[in-house]
C-alpha cells in the first residue's frame, strides 16, 4: 500500500477565479468614458491624410499644368500615348509604365515590363504639341487627344 501523499495541485476554483477576474477586466477595457456608446462627437475634425511625395511631387495634388492631358502619337506598334494629371505621369503604349511629372516638365516613371526607354525624359509645350525627349531614348512629338 502507497502512503497517502498530500496534493501538490491546488483546488480547480483557486485557479478559475483569478482568471475570470483577469478575464472580465480585460473584456471590460479601458474606454475612459462611463457612458455606453460615446465617442467623438460627430463635429470634430478628422484629419486628411496627407498625398503621398513621389520625386518631389504629390501626384494627382499637385497645381493644373498646361501638360495636364491624353497626348498620343503614331499608329499600331509605333503608338505612344501618355497622361498627364496634376504631376501623375502613365505612359500607356509602348507598355504600361507609371510615376510623376513635375512643374518643370521631368517625367519620371517605372515601367511594369522593366524597360527603360522611356523612364526619364523632359516634356514641353512646342506650337501646340508636347515633345518629351527620353534620357538615352526617343523623342516623342504627341498631339493633345479632344476628349
Amino acid at each position: 500500500m502507497r502512503p497517502a501523499v498530500p496534493a501538490l495541485r491546488p483546488p480547480l476554483t483557486a485557479l478559475c477565479l483569478p482568471l475570470a477576474v483577469l478575464l472580465a477586466a480585460s473584456l471590460a477595457g479601458c474606454s475612459g468614458s462611463s457612458e455606453p456608446g460615446s465617442g467623438p462627437s460627430p463635429s470634430a475634425p478628422t484629419a486628411r491624410p496627407a498625398p503621398p511625395v513621389l520625386n518631389g511631387v504629390r501626384p494627382g495634388a499637385e497645381k493644373k499644368s498646361q501638360l495636364d492631358g491624353t497626348w498620343t502619337a503614331g499608329s499600331g506598334s509605333r503608338r505612344v500615348a501618355l497622361f498627364l494629371y496634376r504631376g501623375a505621369a502613365t505612359l500607356n503604349a509602348p507598355g504600361f509604365c507609371t510615376g510623376t511629372v513635375d512643374a518643370q516638365g521631368r517625367i519620371k516613371l517605372s515601367c511594369a515590363n522593366g524597360s527603360r526607354d522611356r523612364t526619364d525624359g523632359r516634356a514641353a509645350l512646342r506650337s501646340g504639341k508636347l515633345v518629351v525627349t527620353w534620357t538615352g531614348g526617343p523623342k516623342d512629338v504627341l498631339r493633345l487627344r479632344a476628349g
